[in-house]
């Protein structure tokens, strides 16, 4: 087998996440170029014409064949030499493999003999057909508990080359190949920026930080049962992915494969505070044995002056070759700059396609966009969609698995109007739940809003269709005692082809959560606002939808912002465990909050779990549950929101070509 799956960069699996694997088997059905070739050797011995698979082949083809034996002579001297040069493979073949293929395959041309009519002394040249490569693509999902395992059913020809016939299912075994587990990768944001000038496209310049501007990096790593802590380390991403700090080192006892558990559990983490987080970077844990490893990080910026003052969060991301983006916006005084982060130490080669209030975004800049490895390129979206009041992204890559983040500010006139950064929502899908919504009082939100350049400093849902048919949409509002009236019933119709926005006024004070239910597929994001009175700075945060959580997730307490748990079952009740993690790693004991179907509740962990509380395990039993953290101040309009890692949108796919 030549062609090799190049293992440099290996795929993360983390916990409930499906990987994709992209099973490329490339085939090349050589056979009938040969069979045809060789047939000139043959006439030259006095023997008829026959393909090397002529047991497959039809009667009367083979009657034919043997009818109109080949000249040598016949043969071109080139093409004679081809023949020598190039031996036909297909001897290689076993028998039943042969037959499969020789069935599915038209019967090779046969060479011409030499023209007996005078005046023509030229030979024709033998025509052999050719068959092109055949790549067949398939998606294979696998679900990763703990090990990797990939089954792939070939059949093997010559030194292991894949070469499936039309009947290679029924002749062929699954054989199963493990995969070993792979270090989990998870890419965190640098501090906010502000650009340079009017800078456009890609790799543009940014000016110096405000000096207020803290950029703080947050993680946690978990052991396995037996107390055995991984390696992690926080890597730069300037292309280099040198270590710049080390989380934990990996236990010495730790094992070749996954511990039998006895007695009390010894479960322990070590938790990484406050750390500077001056650029891009990225979370490696390596893999203990056969375990997948557990670990987190965040990143949480604020600046309490200058043109990108407030309070901007994200989560870091696990690499994907496909992610949503959602709310952005390139009109007057709004600026939206899209990060992609190549963390694996292949390249990546990253499309874009773009989604405004109008349709879909005709550019040629978005596509083939070059992502070195362990380097982040930044992209400034005005200079592919400008003036845009509303703006979703869709973002694919080839190679290496990628993140993805959009850093949106808003300056109305010179009044700062808020900072946050965009995290991938969930792919297009027709049911969704957006956690983690904070709604001010309506009548400050009216004061807010009904000032002039304010008419986006509202809470709003933004619906972006990527189909080719109008969706109507329907949204419920779900608030601490349960379900809340929306205007319109919370149905509306979007577009196709185009982001839209549907207000939600109206709604009391408080953390809300948000179902949306479509007859297209769609996404979905919230954007909110927060203000503390008309004329003072504003902040704009950004809630997108969430995947379901799961057994287990780790989250991070930052020190610059209080912290709210909100968690949501619209479905039906359900149980969330929230475990505390200590700055010192150890793990209290935890504490149960029962969910009511149809409400929104809301924790302060700090409250609950005590004030030592560094990081938080969370896990759910019963109904479908969502959740995210909300940051905030009390003193300030700042707001920002934190995914609950492991939530999350996207595919991560690993390519395997085989073949000859």
């Amino acid at each position: 087998m030549n062609d090799k799956p190049d293992n440099s960069d290996k795929p993360d699996f983390t916990g409930n996440d499906a990987v994709t694997n992209d099973i490329d088997t490339a085939q090349d059905h050589a056979g009938q170029k040969h069979a045809a070739q060789t047939a000139g050797p043959a006439a030259a011995a006095g023997a008829p014409a026959k393909a090397d698979m002529s047991d497959a082949k039809p009667a009367a083809a083979k009657a034919d064949a043997e009818a109109k034996p080949a000249k040598a002579s016949a043969m071109p001297a080139a093409a004679k030499a081809d023949v020598e040069a190039k031996p036909a493979k297909a001897s290689a073949m076993p028998a039943a493999a042969k037959a499969d293929v020789s069935d599915a395959m038209p019967a090779p041309a046969k060479p011409a003999a030499a023209e007996a009519t005078p005046g023509k002394g030229k030979a024709r040249r033998a025509k052999g057909a050719r068959r092109e490569k055949a790549r067949v693509r398939r998606r294979w999902p696998a679900v990763v508990a703990g090990t990797a395992t990939l089954a792939l059913a070939a059949a093997a020809v010559g030194a292991g080359t894949l070469f499936p016939g039309a009947n290679a299912t029924a002749q062929t075994e699954l054989v199963p190949h493990l995969l070993p587990v792979g270090d989990a990768m998870a890419n965190c944001q640098g501090p906010t920026q502000l650009l340079a000038g009017s800078a456009e496209g890609a790799d543009p310049e940014f000016s110096a930080s405000s000096s207020s501007t803290k950029a703080r990096l947050d993680a946690v790593v978990l052991s396995s049962a037996k107390g055995d802590l991984p390696a992690a380390a926080v890597q730069s991403l300037d292309g280099s992915l040198s270590p710049l700090f080390t989380v934990s080192e990996a236990s010495a006892a730790t094992e070749a494969t996954p511990a039998t558990v006895t007695g009390e559990p010894k479960m322990r983490a070590k938790v990484l505070r406050g750390q500077d987080a001056g650029a891009p970077s990225a979370l490696r844990i390596a893999p203990q044995g056969e375990e997948v490893p557990q670990g987190s990080a965040s990143v949480v910026v604020a600046a309490d002056d200058g043109d990108l003052s407030g309070l901007a969060a994200a989560t870091c991301q696990t690499p994907s070759n496909e992610l949503w983006l959602s709310g952005a916006s390139t009109s007057i005084g709004r600026t939206a700059v899209l990060s992609l982060a190549n963390s694996s130490a292949s390249p990546a080669t990253v499309s874009l396609d773009l989604y405004s209030g109008q349709g879909p975004v005709q550019t040629a800049g978005g596509k083939g966009l070059a992502v070195a490895p362990g380097a982040v390129k930044q992209v400034v979206l005005a200079g592919l969609a400008p003036d845009q009041e509303l703006l979703s992204v869709h973002v694919k890559s080839v190679g290496g698995a990628v993140s993805a983040v959009i850093q949106q500010s808003i300056l109305r006139g010179l009044t700062p109007g808020g900072i946050d950064y965009l995290a991938p929502v969930q792919a297009p899908a027709t049911t969704l739940s957006i956690p983690g919504v904070r709604v001010q009082a309506p009548d400050v939100a009216a004061k807010i809003s009904a000032q002039d350049g304010y008419a986006d400093a509202s809470t709003a849902m933004v619906i972006t269709v990527p189909g080719a048919r109008d969706a109507v949409v329907e949204v419920k509002a779900y608030g601490p005692k349960g379900q809340v009236a929306l205007p319109d019933g919370g149905v509306f119709t979007a577009a196709a082809g185009t982001a839209s926005s549907m207000a939600l006024t109206g709604l009391p004070e408080g953390n809300y959560s948000f179902s949306v239910s479509s007859d297209e597929s769609v996404t979905a994001t919230v954007r909110m606002v927060n203000s503390t009175k008309p004329g003072d700075a504003v902040d704009v945060a950004f809630a997108p939808s969430t995947a379901r959580l799961g057994g287990s997730h780790l989250l991070s307490l930052t020190q610059d912002a209080s912290s709210t748990l909100v968690f949501t079952a619209p479905e039906g009740s359900a149980t969330v465990r929230l475990v505390p993690i200590a700055g010192n790693g150890e793990l209290g004991a935890a504490k149960d909050i029962e969910l009511n179907q149809g409400s929104t509740s809301s924790i302060d962990p700090r409250a609950l779990l005590g004030d030592k509380t560094a990081a938080v395990l969370v896990s759910v039993a019963g109904a479908p549950t969502f959740g995210s953290q909300l940051l905030g101040s009390k003193d300030s309009a700042d707001v920002a929101v934190l995914p609950i890692p492991g939530t999350t949108a996207g595919s991560h796919s690993m390519t395997i070509v085989t073949g000859y």
